[in-house]
């Protein structure tokens, strides 16, 4: 396993972490005794991240990693969970807060504390309730080592936040070869990299698309290109080879995933890997194209449309259409526009103004198309 330094820190993050929002499950509860089996095999593997969250399984992935850190040993493992902000509704939740959550994960300290899904409306709230004073404070009572946030927006809003507070060490955003110009998108993190904060990844392999649904004539690109090698395989080479990336999060539901993931990061480290070739990189941008081409929206993502008068994200509504035209209306497609919706940044809030068309280099009839993806995705 590779290991990568987190600036202005002394701790390395594996390159693939465990994701624990979607840990195996029994009878709709978390299945305790396999989720530890993995975690422990993880760990035996070279993974020492471990990402959770207040909602994940509803609640109960906290307690689950506690006593995975109770059993392999607090020193094997960083230990990461998040701020719910969606359920802070004044100062005092803050402690109240994140005391309810290291109860939970039976430590005095949480290596990692994230802000979990940052919009423009969701930090200006936080700032508000002095969010920045409640980190501190608590980095000073040791409650917290590191502080970091989760991403949901724009490239702009995702690097204003990384110049509202000097004490980031994190950011996790969404990255994929589909989704490079995405919410944060590479220049975020890039521009993340620059101000000494690393980036961890979500969603690498685009909710699990990018392994088990990739178009024949795309696969086949891959294939010719070098035999034998699969989709998910593909799909981490990218995001590994990307500057800045500290760490792959992975949700992995079942032993046999876990299994596959490591090989594969085992595979990178004998290959010596640090970046893409030319040649693969010409790769990726061929797939991705003849992904573009089997949308629903020609839309690139140039962001020539933005900023929207009445905030409508285009670019993102069309990025999730399309998602909903190569994969159905799965439930990460439905979760992403969902996010939409509740940042009042969702398609129905187009007035008409056609200003963007105006303004579109592709001509698209973006006010037709916004009615349409809103229509496909409620």
């Amino acid at each position: 396993m590779q290991y990568r330094q987190l600036y202005k820190t002394d701790i390395s993050l594996s390159a693939l972490g465990l994701g624990c929002m979607r840990l195996p499950q029994a009878g709709g509860k978390i299945d305790r005794p396999l989720a530890l089996k993995m975690m422990r095999t993880a760990v035996e593997r070279g993974v020492n991240y471990f990402d959770s969250g207040y909602f994940y399984h509803d609640g109960e992935s906290e307690t689950v990693i506690g006593e995975a850190l109770k059993e392999i040993g607090r020193g094997k493992v960083y230990a990461a969970t998040k701020m719910p902000c969606s359920h802070v509704e004044n100062k005092g939740d803050l402690s109240r807060i994140l005391d309810d959550q290291l109860k939970k994960l039976g430590v005095d300290t949480i290596d990692f504390y994230l802000l979990h899904a940052l919009t423009t409306g969701v930090w200006e709230k936080m700032r508000r309730l002095d969010v920045i004073g409640f980190l501190d404070d608590e980095i000073k009572k040791g409650k917290i080592r590191y502080t970091g946030f989760s991403h949901h927006d724009n490239t702009e809003n995702f690097l204003q936040i990384i110049d509202d507070y000097s004490k980031w060490t994190v950011a996790q955003t969404i990255l994929n070869y589909l989704d490079d110009q995405y919410q944060a998108g590479l220049r975020g993190v890039d521009g993340a990299g620059e101000k000494n904060v690393g980036t961890i990844v979500m969603e690498p392999l685009k909710g699990g698309h990018l392994s088990a649904d990739v178009p024949e004539n795309v696969k086949n690109m891959f294939e010719l290109y070098e035999p034998g090698v699969s989709m998910a395989e593909w799909a981490f080479r990218w995001v590994y080879g990307a500057p800045h990336v500290k760490c792959i999060l992975s949700g992995m539901s079942d032993m046999e995933q876990l299994t596959e993931n490591l090989d594969i990061f085992d595979r990178f480290d004998e290959q010596g890997r640090a970046g893409l070739s030319e040649g693969e990189q010409r790769l990726f941008a061929d797939a991705k194209l003849a992904f573009l081409q089997q949308q629903g929206v020609g839309c690139t993502a140039c962001r020539y449309c933005m900023p929207c008068p009445e905030n409508v994200d285009i670019p993102g509504v069309f990025g999730n259409y399309n998602l909903v035209k190569l994969f159905g209306n799965t439930g990460s497609a439905k979760m992403r526009y969902a996010r939409l919706i509740y940042t009042e940044t969702s398609a129905d809030k187009c007035v008409g103004c056609g200003r963007c068309e105006d303004l579109c280099p592709r001509k698209l009839p973006i006010m037709k198309l916004l009615n349409e993806a809103h229509a496909a995705m409620v």
